[in-house]
C-alpha cells in the first residue's frame, strides 16, 4: 500500500511507534473483524506487536504474513536437518512468536513438536504474551538485558548477558531479523553465548542485512549511510532501526566465536541472507 510506504519513509523505526497508545489502539482496531470471521486469527498477538516485530509494509493487513512468514524457514531447517522435533531450539529475537507459533500449533496425524523452544527478547510486553499463549511444557521466555533505541527492554548496564541455556545443551539456534537490529558488541555477545549453548556439531543460523548482498530497497528506503564501528547504519538517531554488516565482518565474528565452519546463504532478491555456523 502506497500508505504504508509513505509512514515508514517518515519514520525510521515503526517499532518505537508501536508502543504509543494512540498507535496501538488504531492499528489492533483492524483485528476486530478478522479475528471474530477466522478462529486461526484469534490465536495471533495484537496488530501494533506484529507491526513492531516487521511486517514489512503491510501495516493495516498483515495477518496472513504473521501466521505463513515462517514456513519457509522451517521447511528448510527440518529438510537440512538443522533441528527435529525433538530438539531443544533457541529464538534469540523471539519477539510475539512468529517463528514459535507453527510449532505451536503443528500437528499431522499423532505427531507433533516435542522438543524445547526457548524464547529471547528485550521487550517484555510480548514476552509476556508469548507466556500466556504457549503452553510451558515445550516454550518458555526469557528477558534479554541489552539496551536498544528501537524497542523497549530493561537494560541493566551489564553489557554482556548469557542465554537461558546451559553449556552445549542446544540443537539449534536461530536468529531473524536480530542483527539488523543489534551493534557490534552485542552481535559479538550472541554469536559467543551461541557458540557455548550450542551441542558440539549444533547450528546457529541467523538472517542479517549484508552489504555484499543488499535488500532489493537499498538505494531507496535502505542507504546504511552512516557508520558505527563495523556496523552499516540508516538512522544515527535509532541506529538499532537497521543495521548491515560486511559478510568478511561477520565471518571474524563467528570464528572469533569458535565455530568450526561459516558460510552465507543468499539469492537474488534477498532481503536478509543467512548467516550459518556449525560448532
Amino acid at each position: 500500500m502506497k500508505l504504508d510506504k509513505a509512514i515508514r519513509r517518515v519514520i525510521p523505526s515503526s517499532s518505537r511507534l508501536s508502543y504509543n497508545p494512540i498507535f496501538k489502539a488504531v492499528v489492533d482496531s483492524f483485528d476486530l473483524v478478522p479475528k471474530l470471521v477466522y478462529e486461526e486469527l484469534s490465536k495471533i498477538p495484537p496488530n501494533h506487536m506484529r507491526i513492531r516485530v516487521g511486517v514489512g509494509n503491510r501495516i493495516f493487513a498483515n495477518h496472513v504474513i504473521f501466521i505463513t512468514g515462517s514456513k519457509d524457514f522451517w521447511m528448510h531447517a527440518f529438510h537440512s536437518g538443522l533441528c527435529r522435533l525433538d530438539s531443544t531450539i533457541v529464538d534469540i529475537g523471539c519477539g510475539c512468536g512468529r517463528y514459535a507459533h507453527p510449532l505451536r500449533d503443528y500437528r499431522f496425524k499423532s505427531e507433533r513438536f516435542t522438543g524445547k523452544y526457548i524464547g529471547v527478547d528485550i521487550d517484555e510486553e510480548m514476552l509476556a504474551w508469548c507466556r500466556r499463549n504457549y503452553d510451558a511444557e515445550r516454550f518458555s521466555f526469557y528477558q534479554s538485558k541489552h539496551a536498544s533505541k528501537a524497542y523497549r527492554g530493561a537494560a541493566n548496564g551489564n553489557s554482556h548477558y548469557q542465554l537461558p541455556v546451559a553449556d552445549e545443551s542446544a540443537d539449534f539456534i536461530f536468529s531473524t531479523s536480530l542483527l539488523t537490529h543489534v551493534l557490534e558488541e552485542q552481535l559479538g555477545n550472541y554469536c559467543q553465548e551461541s557458540f557455548r549453548a550450542l551441542r558440539p556439531g549444533g547450528r546457529m543460523a541467523m538472517t542479517c542485512f549484508s552489504m555484499d548482498h543488499p535488500p532489493p530497497t537499498y538505494g531507496g528506503r535502505h542507504t546504511f549511510r552512516h557508520r558505527i564501528a563495523n556496523a552499516y547504519v540508516e538512522s544515527l538517531e535509532v541506529p538499532e532501526a537497521a543495521v548491515a554488516y560486511e559478510e568478511k565482518f561477520l565471518f571474524a565474528v563467528a570464528q572469533a566465536a569458535g565455530f568450526r565452519t561459516t558460510e552465507i546463504l543468499e539469492a537474488p532478491g534477498d532481503w536478509q541472507p543467512m548467516l550459518l555456523s556449525r560448532k
